[in-house]
Formats: C-alpha cells, structure tokens, sequence
C-alpha cells in the first residue's frame, strides 16, 4: 500500500514538474517575443526587465529539470528493485518458499558442473509420507500446512543448502562442501531433520506428527552429473519407501539390481495373470462352535523357476506398478467361477486403497458378478488397513455404494498401523476384523484387553460382527471368546487350502470335534 502510495505521488510529481516547465518556456517565449517588438525609450527599461526575468525564468526551469531527474532516478531505483523482486518470484515456490523445479535443476546442474575433484556434493530427495490421504481426510488447506511446515524444517536443518519443491509433496536439497561427505553425516542430518517433522504440524483443531522418506545420493562417488546423482538418489528414495517409509536411505549399488529385479517380476506377473498361473486359498472363518460360516480368499503364486513367491513380496510389486486393481478383478472372478463347489457360504475378498479409490470400481465389479451370475450377498469385501487410513467421505460414498448393491464390508486388520475408533463413524461395515497381534496379546496386556472390549462392545452395539484373527492354539480361542469375538480365523481352525482340498458339504472346522471323530474310528477299528 505504501509502495502505491508513492509511487503515485512521484507520477504526480514527475506530472507537475514536467508542465511547469513548459509554461515557462511559453511564458519566456511570450514575453521576449514581446520585447523585441517595442521600440523607443522603453527598449532599454524592457531588455533589462527582460534580462532579468529570462535569468529568473531559466532557474526556476533548471530547478524544475533537477528536482524532475531526481524524480526519474527514483521511480527507476523503484522499477528495477520491483523487477527484481519479479525475478526473484519466478525463481520461487509460491507457497513454500523454496526454489521451484526449474531454478532448483538449473542451479544444480550448474553447481554439479563446477565441481571438481576438490568438490563434493550431496543430494536428498524427500517425499511427505501420506500426504494424499492428508489432502483426502483433512482437506488441501491442511496438505498446505503440511508442505509449509516441511519447508520450514528443511531451511531450519539444511541451512547453507539449496532447497527447492520438485512438485507436489516431493522436495530436494543440495549440499555442496569442500571436504568429502560421508553416508553416516547425510543421515545424521536426515535424522535430525525427521525429529524436527515428529514435533507435529498444528492443523487447526488437532496436531498431527508428519514423517518423510528421504533418499541420498552423494557426489562424485554415486555420479557427477545432475542426471545420474537425481537418478541414483531417486531409486535410494524408492529403498526408502518399500523399507516402509519414515526413514532415509543411502544409494548403494546393489539398488541397480534390486530394480532390474523388480522389473522383470512385475514382466513375469503379467504374464502370470494371463495365464491364469495364480490361484486362489480358502481359509475357514467359523463361529463359537467351530461350525463355517465364511471362507477368505488369499491369493498364491507358485513361479515355475522362483517356486512359491509369498503374497507380501508380489502385492507391493503389483501396488506400485498399479496392476492390483487387475489383479483385484482376477481374484473376484476366480472366487466366482468356484463357488458352486464350495459350501453355501459367503468368501471374502480383499480390496486395496488403490481400488477403493477407483470410480469405476462398483461397475466393474458387479460386471463380473453379472458375467458368473453371482448374487452379491455371497461376497464380502474386506477393506485393507490402506485404504481406511484414506478414510473421507468419498471413500465412505463408494463403500456405501457397494453396500447399497449387496456386498457386506469387513474392516480388516483393524488396530495395526493407523486403525481410529473415528474409522468406525466414518466408514460403512459389516464386520470387523481385530488384528492378530491384538488377539496374541490379550490377557497379557492391559491396553490390549481394553481396546478388544471397546472394539467389541462398539460392534455389539451396532449389530455387527466381530472376527478375531490368528487363532493358532486352544487358548487364543478361549482367550478372543473370553474377550467378546463372536468369528474367528487361523491356522487353529484350518490353513489356506485350494478348492480341490475343500469338501463342498463340510461345515464343521471344530478340531476337538474333528480329533474325537478320528480317535473314534481308530478305537473302532
């Protein structure tokens, strides 16, 4: 406002100065114009008049002149200090403040360039953990603050460093020293930069601890150009995530081989798909008497040259080479071309954050459900830890949605990770399922013991079920009964078997009951 204000008042001025002078020099013209025309006694009384009002005239014209030049020379201090302030803001991000991806690259590669054999350079890329499902709970004002706060702890952590926002919740950070830099002083910094995030963001009427994962590069050892140093921290970036985030990764060599690795099984796992080589387990899921009353379908994948490759290896694979979705539909559709063998109970089925998030998923799925002509009641879908922590009131729409069609929502998993009892308000469901390491822990844990309860208690209420996992031994069973479960699921009542193993009229999965009968025949005979 200020700025405004001035820099009206010198239009004003420059304005005024401008037309004084050139009605003095009219004025001036005027009259000596005047003068030269009388004649007579007169002439000398005017010339001297004349005299002196030109000389008049001409100062009051060079002090307007100067008085004009020092209006200019500031208006252009003014324009070239605004200039540079434009400048300056195109180099910038608006809203963190830090260099924006253009002028962070340029300046890298410049920096990189320079560098000899005495330089040494370091490079971190960081990337917010979470920060979708922040912008999806919270809102984008919230994933602003967030961006914000980040910025702020990489200026206060990596204060000579330059600092630049590559786009989205992604920042980097470049150290140039004139000794070498080691691994252990990067991650050093990294650690004290991760302090300073848990310290927690204050998002209006709560804190929340905000954690990154970072990766480190180091020049000239992990390369000297910006392409190569970018690349290397990047796949370091990626050890940082599959290592399960919130924390930073040094690059090593090994990394190359790990991501040709990965490469060639997301090949492979394609192939798999289209060759039907994946096949579906069914685990028992049995009430208080051991009588079946569901089945959980689990994936398998048994590679011709690798053998049995585990479920917790392939699916982060297929996550991040965004094939779960297809590989979601392939689970359903072999679900529903084998239920006419299994008993007449429903199967549930696992969705990711990732499909959840697709607005074509209903309609996909019941395309599959009219094309094996199954009645949605038979399936369940069980709602993964991911994609609750995505919990918003889109995410609570399309489970709604698939709720109003006829499948019954399980939360699975329930209590790990980031499991709120706001989940329970905020998602539509049928069942939920208490994580194993709950049910292990009960009667041994005070906290444990009082979150069953509550997670029961809440579910009794609402006329839901509730499922405990990994019953392997009697006492688990008694121990979940004791704590309120009504299902349970483990290895105590039967492991993952394919359809060729199941008996389509077994219904009982009691073990005792099951161990008698054996004994009884072995008696009789």
């Amino acid at each position: 406002m200020r700025k405004q204000v001035r820099n009206k008042w010198l239009d004003w001025g420059a304005e005024f100065s401008f037309s004084v002078i050139f009605l003095s020099l009219l004025a001036l013209g005027l009259g000596f114009t005047k003068f030269i025309d009388t004649t007579g006694t007169e002439v000398s009384i005017n010339y001297r008049f004349a005299e002196t009002a030109l000389t008049g005239g001409l100062a009051v014209v060079v002090l307007l002149l100067v008085f004009s030049l020092v209006n200019l020379r500031k208006r252009l201090r003014s324009l070239n200090q605004d200039y540079g302030q434009l400048v300056a803001d195109t180099k910038r991000d608006v809203l963190t403040g830090v260099l924006n991806r253009e002028t962070f690259v340029a300046k890298a590669k410049s920096a990189l360039a320079k560098n000899g054999k005495k330089k040494f350079s370091a490079l971190f890329l960081i990337d917010v953990d979470h920060f979708k499902q922040v912008n999806d709970t919270h809102g984008h004002p919230a994933g602003d603050k967030v961006l914000v706060f980040v910025a702020d702890h990489l200026r206060l952590h990596f204060p000579d460093a330059s600092i630049g926002r590559l786009g989205g919740d992604e920042f980097a950070v470049l150290i140039e020293h004139s000794d070498p830099i080691t691994g252990k002083w990067a991650q050093d910094l990294c650690a004290e930069f991760a302090s300073g995030l848990a310290s927690k963001v204050n998002l209006g009427t709560q804190r929340m601890a905000v954690s990154a994962s970072i990766g480190i590069a180091l020049a000239p050892y992990h390369g000297r150009t910006w392409s190569s140093l970018f690349t290397n921290a990047d796949m370091a970036l990626y050890a940082s995530k599959k290592g399960g985030r919130a924390c930073s990764t040094l690059f090593k060599e090994e990394m190359l081989t790990d991501i040709r690795n990965e490469k060639a099984l997301v090949r492979e796992l394609r192939a798999a798909i289209l060759l039907r080589h994946l096949r579906v387990a069914y685990q028992p899921i049995v009430d208080g008497d051991g009588q079946l009353v569901a089945f959980e379908a689990l994936l398998r994948w048994r590679h011709a040259l690798r053998g049995v490759i585990p479920p917790d290896v392939f699916i982060p694979v297929a996550e991040r080479a965004m094939m779960i979705g297809e590989i979601g539909n392939y689970v359903l559709r072999q679900v529903c071309e084998d239920l006419g063998d299994l008993p007449d109970v429903a199967v549930n089925i696992n969705l990711s954050a990732n499909q959840i998030s697709m607005p074509d998923l209903k309609q996909k799925l019941l395309d599959i459900l009219s094309e094996t002509k199954t009645e949605p009641r038979r399936v369940v879908l069980e709602i993964t830890e991911s994609a609750s922590l995505a919990a918003n009131k889109r995410i609570a729409d399309q489970i709604s949605a698939l709720q109003d069609v006829g499948f019954n929502i399980a939360l699975d998993d329930f209590g790990m990770g980031y499991s709120e009892f706001n989940q329970l308000r905020a998602l539509p469901y049928d069942v939920i399922k208490i994580d194993k390491s709950y049910i292990c822990a009960l009667g041994t844990d005070h906290v444990t013991d009082v979150f069953v309860s509550a997670v029961v208690e809440i579910a009794r209420r609402s006329g839901k079920y509730v499922v405990a996992e990994g019953i392997e031994t009697k006492d688990d069973l008694l121990r979940a009964s004791a704590a309120g479960c009504d299902r349970f699921q483990g290895y105590y009542f039967g492991k993952p078997v394919f359809l060729e193993d199941i008996a389509s009229s077994r219904l009982d999965y009691n073990p005792e009951i099951e161990d008698g009968s054996h004994q009884a025949m072995a008696k009789q005979a």
